[in-house]
């Protein structure tokens, strides 16, 4: 995020982006929870405070998306809680069309949107400030919305993951590294802040191929 300071409307885009998704995804999450039966699911969530998590800060300060803090959700259903997880994504991609919309209503160029990405972003834009900052809040909110599946700890992929477990000893020495040593969110820190001999960080690549397939097939 911090790349795009040369380009103010493009800042402004990823870090509005970045903090409304942090809230959307966790109340998303906690109203479908309370829906499907946990009743005390919202009161859980707080404010930003609560659902803001310091690596995904650094993430997105460093690399562009970052993640938040998923609510503990304590459905008992593999079923139900699937969904109520799938809900935080799913409400933060919604909000990523529905800035795209807004891009196109202050007057967006819509054959622009073919192949684009969140290192486009990040690079900055150029253009009049308020189809900038709209196009970069869409991508990061697109971007967070994909990087939220990803199978990594802390994200709620990892979560959807451990739902299709078997508890097998593999899967316990997993947990053991990627968890309870954080090696997941290590390994999440580096793949989006490090280009690792590339152009860019891979998991900023492999976020870019999603969202450029996505875009080209609306634009």
């Amino acid at each position: 995020m911090l790349r795009a300071l040369g380009s103010p409307s493009s800042f402004a885009g990823l870090i509005v982006g970045f903090l409304v998704a942090l809230v959307a995804s966790a109340y998303a999450q906690a109203g479908t929870a309370r829906l499907l039966g946990d009743r005390a699911a919202i009161r859980r969530v707080g404010g930003l405070r609560r659902v803001l998590d310091p690596f995904g800060a650094v993430a997105a300060a460093l690399g562009g998306p970052g993640w938040g803090v998923t609510p503990e959700i304590p459905l008992r259903s593999r079923g139900r809680l699937a969904v109520a997880l799938l809900a935080g994504p799913v409400a933060v991609a919604l909000l990523g069309a529905v800035a795209l919309v807004g891009y196109l209503l202050v007057g967006g160029n819509r054959l622009i949107l073919s192949g684009i990405g969140i290192t486009n972003a990040l690079d900055g834009f150029d253009g009049p400030a308020e189809q900038v900052f709209f196009i970069s809040l869409a991508l990061e909110l697109m971007a967070m919305a994909v990087l939220a599946l990803v199978p990594l700890p802390p994200l709620p992929g990892w979560r959807l993951l451990e739902l299709a477990s078997t508890g097998s000893l593999g899967w316990q020495r997993a947990r053991h590294y990627l968890v309870d040593n954080n090696l997941g969110v290590l390994a999440l820190l580096v793949l989006l802040i490090f280009p690792l001999g590339g152009s860019h960080p891979p998991l900023l690549l492999i976020l870019d191929s999603v969202l450029g397939s996505v875009l080209t097939a609306i634009s």
